[in-house]
Parts: C-alpha cells; structure tokens; sequence
C-alpha cells in the first residue's frame, strides 16, 4: 500500500517506472554515417544517429564550467578546474551533520523519499545537500571540441565508445516518477494545512492520486540546425491511481497495484513544446509499451513514424538573419562554426521542405497493440529503410547491446542537478537555439515557486469566503451584515501580512473589492483608506471624465450586485493566473502542467486527411543505400 500519507512506497514506484517503460525507435547507430554530413541531407536517407547513453559517458570529458561569483572568490580556479570527482569529495566534507538533520525536516513530507528508512533517509538528504553546494559552484559542462563540427563530434563519439568502460558508454534511460501533494479528500482544511508548511517541493495542487513517469533521453550531441553538446529529452506518462490502490493495507505488488491504474495523457518533447495524446491514441508494442520514434540528429520525441517528416524550425533571431545574409554569398563555407548559406538560411527560418524532423520506420511494425492505432503505411517499408529497436532490460548487461537499454531509477544524480539547480550542458553561445538544455535558473525558480505559493494560499482565502457566504441566506438588494467578517481575510493589508498577495494577483482582487464596495460597502466598515478608495475609483470608472463624474459605462454583467460572482470572478482570475506562472518550465518542474497545458495538441490521428495512394506512392522514392555521402 502506499505509506500513511498516501505516498508510493519505492517498491511500487519500480513497478510502475518499468512497467511503462518505452521502446524507443531509432536510426541505426553505425559510424560510417553521420547523421548530417556538412554536404546536406537526402530526404529519404537512412544515416545513422546518436542512442541515449549514460550521463557519466559525456561527463569522462566534459570541462566543468563554474559561476563567475565562485570564480571571483576562488581565483585559482581559473587555471587549474577540478575533476568532478575532486568537487564532490570537497562538497561533501563540509557538509555537517546538522545541515543533513535540518534537510530531513524539511524534505520529510516529499513524495520523492516516502517509504526511505532513516538511515536511507539521511543519506538521500547528504545527496542533496552535495547537490546544492555543488550547484552553487558549478554552472555547466563543456566538451573539449569547437561546436559546430558534426563530423568531429561524431568521429569522436565512437572513439570514446571504443575506449570506455561497459557501464559508461552503456545506452541508458532515466526514470522519474512525480507524485501530486494535495490531499486526497476535497476538504478546504486539508489543503489549507498543507499549504501553512510553506513552500512545497513539487505540484503541490495535484492530488496525491494523480503519478507522472517522466523517461529521459540524455544524447552525446545534437546536430541538427542549432547544434549543441549534451542534450536531454523526455516524454511524460501521467497516471491516475483508483481508490482500491490507497485502500490496501500491505505492500502491493505488481498485478494489484496495475489492475488499480489508469494511463491518462502522454506528452512527447520535441524542440520548444511537444505533443500530447491520450494513452488509447499512442502507438504500443504487443505488451502494452508506448513507441516513442526518435528524430534523427535533432533526437526529439514523436508518436508514430511519418514518411514526409515532421515539420520543424529552430527560433529564429535578428542574429541568425544579419549572419545568414552575407552567408548566402559564401555558399557553403562555416561561419563561427555553422553553415550560413542560402540552403541553411532556408532550413532555419522554416521555408525549406528539407526543414523537419525524420525518424525511422519501425522494424517491427507489426508488433502492435490490438487497442491502439496503427500506421498501415509503415508495414510496407522494406526491411533495409526501417530502424532498430531499443526495450527496456534489467539484464546485467542491458543497453551494451544495439537492441537494450538499461532503466536507471536510483541514480539520477545529474538529472537532478539539471532538474532542480539548472546545471547546464553544453557551451553557452549568443546564437539562438545553440546552447545545450537546462533546468530552470534556481533564483527564478525559487521567485516562480514563491509567487505559486502565494497564489495558491490566496486561492483558498477566497475558497473560504465563498464557503461561508454560502451558507448564509441573504437579499442582494439589502444589506449582509456578514459580508464583514467573511471577507475581512480578503483585505488587501491583511494579505499582504500573510504574505499571499503578489504583484500579479493586484488588479483581480481590486477589482473584486471596487465592485463589492460600490454596491455593499457594510462589506469593510470604515471603508479603506485614501489611497485604495482612489485605486477602486480607477478600477470603476477607467475614463478620465467617468472618474471625476463616477458615471461607469453600461455593464449589466460588472455591475451585479451579487457579492459572490465578484468572489468567483476574482478565484477565476487567480487561478488562471498560477496556471500561467506554472507554465514556466514546467517540463522540469511540474510535469503534469507541461502535459496538460504546454504540448500542443497533435493531429496526426485527430482529422489529418490521408492520401494512400499519393503517400504509397513515395514508398519506392526511399533511398536506404546511401554510399555516397558516407564517411568512407
């Protein structure tokens, strides 16, 4: 069962990371085909691609990059870095042991470490604290190469295969699991006492039901238009858990705790967005896995294989348009790294056909789901056109092979110092687009979680009005003497001093009280003071002459008397305005927000008309031979 709060104990929390974990469809890793020579790409060429590999298989050679502030106090650092290894032993000696019992107050109630015994505790709590420190020095990785050399990287990329240890250059995937924090039952007081222990690690105004899988690609390079070192990607399961999961009183185990889930969206990550599906709209294997095909060189994430490819742009800047133009006179030579020619201009800026993303057909295409779609056209692909696969394994050797990887659920150590401190990979450029991913910056982050807090606290202060105006009867058009008491909290010098009353949630909670006001001022005794009485004045009468004549225009729907529709419309407007600040970064820090919310909604089974015959059509165009823009 889960714990007494209702967390998943991390038994179950295996279960469900391997049970949904993905088979990946990829290009062949050969290396005599790069995946983007500098000569330019066939449409319909079968090259080669980077697999997801451990994060420890870039790191062998990254460079540490540390902040300029610790480079000020720390001036020897300038000519001599650290190994990796050397920071973190250096971390973790000054790490206390009081500094650890403070973590594990602090983190006690974080789903991510239900179910730890102490001692198991401690030590994930010790982790952390190295993490942060070690945050505060580091800033990113760099790789030895100048970026912009595809074929330098990939030549590279197979040496360091040759030369590297089986647990170091293995294929690997990352597996998260995320668990809401809001109380299971509905009472406002749950939340509210959740909500009073401060800022909350995590989704806080999800409930405890609700389970998001996240599996992260980490890829040695990425060579598509922008091209930049280390690379993650991720797609995103969001599970709902039945009421029989929380109802068991011992440990669950497989069958129990799958026959009590429910597979809700899935969201795929490609360059700025993504995609989302429903569970019964994704392509699985035979045993229920989701496909996810993976884009040569740019390695974004799709749901189903298309012959004409998926359309895709890098941003676009007046940088990358000054540089582009005198390109176009050097026709095909590299400037700071890349190509600025006419060809590539065109690719950038989304007007060249050959601007999208391909991926492989799958080799077994006929291992489907009979409960999910099916792409009829990908079975007609000639064996020597399709891709490779990848399953997960928990085979001691998983993922040294080319058709494995091997599942990583403990240590994601780097994943996290992406996730939580917004470590860097890949050298910085002021080129849009040419920098590796990051994890949000960690004073943003910690600004953006403060401003949700507070919304979220402000939320329920409007939530309790309405609840107790609601069990009081009254007449708009009289009086309600307990318009006082119940919207007192609401006051905005009162919110203030809570400290749930941000800058953005101003203008919703005026307005309500400007409204409430004109019709019911017995609602605040005395009425506020000057300044506020000008400010609701504005908020009533926007005009100059409405202002000094108090003559607002016609708006029966404003203008209602009913103090609770100004309270809804005020909950509405800070609801609203948490789901827009959750936005923000949200694949790494609230992936059920990312899913709901930021993937764009996908088509390709949704209403796209087909053409079979033009499309079949194209099948015999495909080109798997490929031998002269090979590297041999």
């Amino acid at each position: 069962m889960p714990d007494s709060r209702g967390y998943l104990l991390p038994a179950e929390r295996q279960i469900l990371l391997q049970r949904y974990a993905p088979v990946l469809v990829l290009f062949p890793e050969l290396e005599r085909q790069a995946p983007y020579p500098d000569e330019g790409d066939a449409i319909y060429t079968m090259r080669g691609s980077y697999h997801p590999r451990a994060v420890e298989f870039f790191l062998q050679e990254a460079r540490p990059r540390y902040r300029p502030l610790y480079r000020l106090s720390h001036p020897q650092r300038w000519f001599r870095r650290r190994s990796l290894q050397e920071e973190i032993a250096a971390v973790s000696l000054a790490i206390s042991e009081a500094q650890v019992e403070e973590a594990v107050q602090a983190y006690g109630d974080d789903p991510r470490y239900a179910g730890l015994t102490a001692e198991e505790l401690r030590r994930a709590m010790r982790t952390r604290l190295i993490q942060q420190e070690l945050s505060q020095r580091l800033q990113g990785f760099d790789l030895p190469l100048g970026r912009g050399d595809n074929i330098a990287f990939w030549r590279r990329y197979f040496k360091l295969l040759a030369e590297s240890a089986p647990d170091v250059r293995r294929c690997v995937v990352y597996g998260r699991l995320v668990q809401g924090r809001a109380p299971l039952d509905a009472r406002l007081s749950a939340t509210e006492a959740l909500l009073r222990r401060g800022l909350a690690q995590g989704p806080y105004d999800v409930r405890r039901s609700r389970v998001a899988l996240q599996y992260w690609f980490h890829y040695y390079y990425d060579d598509w238009a922008n091209r930049h070192e280390g690379d993650w990607e991720v797609i995103t399961i969001l599970l709902e858990l039945g009421e029989q999961v929380f109802a068991e009183t011992r440990p669950l185990d497989e069958l129990t705790l799958l026959t009590g889930v429910q597979v809700l969206d899935v969201g795929y990550a490609t360059h700025e967005d993504g995609y989302r599906r429903l569970w019964t709209d994704v392509q699985k294997t035979a045993a229920g896995r989701p496909l996810v095909y993976v884009a040569r060189g740019s390695s974004a994430s799709y749901f189903a294989w298309e012959i004409e490819g998926y359309p895709a742009s890098a941003r676009v800047s007046l940088v990358e348009k000054v540089f582009s133009l005198p390109g176009k006179l050097v026709r095909g030579r590299r400037i700071f790294g890349r190509r600025w020619d006419a060809r590539f201009s065109a690719r950038v800026t989304g007007q060249d056909p050959k601007n999208v993303d391909w991926v492989a057909a799958d080799p077994l295409a006929h291992d489907r789901h009979p409960s999910g779609p099916d792409n009829w056209l990908e079975r007609l692909v000639p064996p020597p056109c399709r891709g490779v696969r990848r399953i997960p394994s928990t085979a001691p050797d998983a993922g040294l092979d080319d058709a494995t990887y091997h599942l990583e659920t403990d240590d994601l150590f780097w994943l996290e110092m992406v996730h939580e401190y917004g470590v860097q990979w890949g050298q910085e450029s002021p080129l849009p687009g040419a920098q590796g991913p990051k994890g949000r910056d960690p004073q943003r982050r910690a600004r953006e979680r403060a401003e949700i807090h507070q919304l979220a606290v402000l939320e329920t202060r409007l939530e309790r009005a309405l609840l107790t105006l609601g069990q009081v009867r009254w007449d708009s058009e009289h009086a309600i003497p307990e318009l006082s008491a119940a919207l007192k909290p609401l006051r905005p010098r009162n919110l203030q001093r809570e400290g749930c009353f941000p800058r953005s949630a101003h203008t919703p909670i005026y307005t309500m009280w400007a409204w409430i006001l004109k019709e019911h001022p017995e609602a605040w005794p005395g009425g506020p003071g000057l300044w506020l009485r000008l400010v609701f004045r504005r908020l009533l009468y926007p005009g100059p002459l409405q202002f000094l004549r108090q003559s607002p225009e016609p708006d029966p729907l404003l203008a209602r008397k009913d103090p609770l529709y100004h309270l809804k419309s005020a909950l509405a407007l800070v609801r609203r305005t948490r789901y827009e600040v959750q936005q923000a970064g949200s694949k790494w820090d609230n992936p059920f927000a990312w899913v709901r919310h930021v993937c764009q909604a996908d088509t390709f089974y949704y209403g796209k008309k087909r053409q079979p015959k033009a499309r079949a059509d194209l099948l015999p165009l495909l080109d798997c031979v490929d031998t002269e823009m090979s590297l041999e």
